[in-house]
């Protein structure tokens, strides 16, 4: 069976402090209008995205001081936070990194917002980037 091949970059996140504020930079400097504000109560973060192209630029503000967000904020500032690529079949994706020893620090996806499924790839395996792996459903 041949492996999952990346589809496109599927989003970008940037984590902020103010997500008030960050959107207000953001909708001036691009031009457009973001999706209404959601929340992720479960990862503790608040998150406004924009559209661009067939790619998501998605603001994100920890809603904890605990949570990954947090800890990343608190330790890089603001900032570029993650990537992710757009995979078919998240699942035969995993098993193939992982059958070439790829590290994954969930291997099996957790559910992020509109159903999209989320793997991320250990930052030792991609010298520090934090990249992320997501199966989408039909998108808005």
């Amino acid at each position: 069976m041949t492996e999952p091949a990346p589809r496109r970059i599927h989003h970008i996140d940037v984590v902020v402090r103010d997500l008030d504020r960050a959107e207000k930079k953001y909708r001036r400097a691009l031009g457009i209008d973001p999706l209404p504000r959601e929340s992720l109560a479960g990862r503790g973060i608040d998150l406004v995205r924009f559209r661009i192209g067939e790619t998501w630029l998605i603001l994100v503000q920890p809603t904890s001081d605990n949570g990954p967000v947090a800890v990343f904020l608190e330790e890089h500032g603001e900032g570029f936070f993650h990537m992710a690529i757009e995979i078919d079949d998240i699942e035969g994706k995993a098993r193939a990194l992982q059958s070439r020893g790829v590290r994954l620090t969930n291997s099996t996806p957790r559910i992020g917002i509109d159903g999209w499924k989320l793997v991320d790839i250990e930052l030792r395996e991609t010298l520090g980037t934090m990249i992320q792996l997501v199966e989408a459903p039909e998108e808005k």
